[in-house]
């Protein structure tokens, strides 16, 4: 029998440690590889969070900054202020410092604000500065402008310019007046009883006196019982329709909330600032009660006045006007109105081109419960009814009039004077340094 002896014919003894050796030293190195990614993701992370740091200290240098170009004394602004405020060194923050660097160009001016970190790590931001507020441009073209619902207007009613409507424009007769060109957009639509000192344009004119031309559908149906002083257009286009002023409220809405939120009804004290704030009730002035808009207002509720209240837009508004704004989205039945009574005086910022704007989005159609109702002393606003009437009564001499239905109470007054619709309504005066949008950059 044949004898294998294992010592000889076996595996070498050292070859089986081989395998092992290489299996340890690839479990050292892939946990020498952990642990260096460990150790340089957390230094990563640090560095993450020292920028962040860095960043943040910088944004509050450019937020100083913008104050400290505004201030008006040099309290905590290093000494200089306003024009002449040139940025500050080494301004402790947050455990770290931000040094920041105005430069004026011209009218335009640039901040450089560099944070550091605690551990010193640098973030540098740059930015641009304007004195123009962000703006809304609702087109007021004409002194009165209705929608579908048309407008009606009393006895020695007046309209100083131009009316334009989407529906009929009756009048008690021919004692109401519009200066300027009367329109009906409206098919078959008609003008009655109406004086009209410059053209009418409608499919029917009836029973009116049109100092300038007439332009209608049928001769002499159309016409009938109108005198015409102008020439006669018979066969004329039915004039085309247009659309209320376009008010940007999300805009109006988020500008007035940035002020602050006041929750329930809110009655102003006499000689106070009102704006930018929104009001979750109603904005109830009592008597003689003054106040000085600072910014746009939005009413959740309704608005109503006392006895010789005044709304007053802040003089630094210069040409610019602002918004006053009642809306309820979520209940356009019962909150959103207006109404302007007793003796309220209204007035712009004392530019000619400025005025303070009252807008309701309230749908109510009832012409003795009105959307919007004003009388008195309304010289320097305009009015909107986006969805409901508006009624304007005793002399009330407003600039401009727009809304679904308009409703002229005897002798009110619309007085229209283009010149003064050539400025913009804004949430802010002009005479302020603010941040450009889209200006904020960081410099590597």
């Amino acid at each position: 029998m044949r004898i294998i002896n294992s010592k000889t014919h076996g595996v070498p003894a050292g070859f089986a440690v081989i395998p092992a050796v290489i299996i340890l030293f690839l479990v050292l190195t892939f946990g020498l590889a952990v642990i260096n990614m460990a150790l340089t993701g957390r230094q990563a992370g640090k560095r993450l969070q020292e920028s962040m740091t860095a960043g943040q200290i910088a944004e509050a240098g450019i937020q100083k900054a913008i104050f400290c170009t505004n201030a008006t004394t040099g309290t905590n602004c290093g000494g200089t202020y306003g024009g002449t405020y040139a940025g500050e060194t080494d301004v402790s923050f947050g455990g770290g410092k931000f040094t920041t660097v105005v430069s004026i160009s011209g009218t335009d001016r640039t901040v450089t604000s560099t944070g550091y970190s605690p551990a010193g790590n640098p973030a540098t931001i740059k930015v641009d500065l304007t004195l123009l507020p962000p703006t809304d441009d609702p087109s007021f073209s004409y002194a009165l402008q209705t929608g579908a619902g048309g407008a009606y207007m009393a006895n020695n009613s007046s309209i100083s310019g131009t009316i334009y409507s989407n529906g009929d424009i009756v009048c008690n007769s021919t004692n109401a007046i519009v200066t300027g060109d009367a329109y009906s957009a409206k098919s078959g639509g008609k003008i009655e009883k109406c004086k009209v000192l410059f053209h009418a344009h409608a499919d029917k004119i009836l029973n009116s006196d049109v100092e300038g031309d007439a332009y209608y559908l049928n001769n002499p149906a159309d016409i009938s019982g109108t005198t015409v002083l102008g020439a006669k257009y018979a066969s004329s286009d039915t004039p085309a329709l247009t659309t209320l002023p376009d008010v940007n409220l999300p805009f109006w809405r988020d500008s007035a909330e940035a002020g602050g939120i006041y929750v329930g009804n809110y009655s102003p004290a006499d000689n106070s600032d009102l704006g930018p704030l929104k009001i979750s009730g109603d904005l109830i002035m009592n008597n003689n009660v003054d106040v000085n808009i600072t910014g746009p207002v939005w009413v959740m509720g309704n608005i109503v006045t006392g006895n010789n209240t005044t709304f007053a837009l802040d003089p630094d508004f210069g040409s610019l006007s602002t918004v006053i704004l009642a809306d309820d989205p979520a209940d356009l039945t019962n909150h959103g109105k207006i109404d302007i009574t007793n003796n309220t005086s209204i007035s712009g910022s004392g530019n000619p081109q400025s005025h303070i704007l009252f807008v309701s989005t309230n749908n109510s159609l009832n012409d003795a419960s009105p959307a919007l109702q004003v009388s008195n002393n309304a010289a320097g606003a305009i009015f909107l009814a986006t969805s409901g009437t508006m009624r304007l009564a005793n002399n009330a001499g407003a600039k401009s009039l727009a809304g679904y239905r308009l409703y002229l109470d005897e002798n009110s007054d619309v007085n229209y004077v283009e010149s003064e619709f050539a400025g913009l309504f804004s949430n802010s005066p002009s005479n302020r340094w603010r941040l450009l949008e889209g200006s904020w950059r960081e410099v590597k």
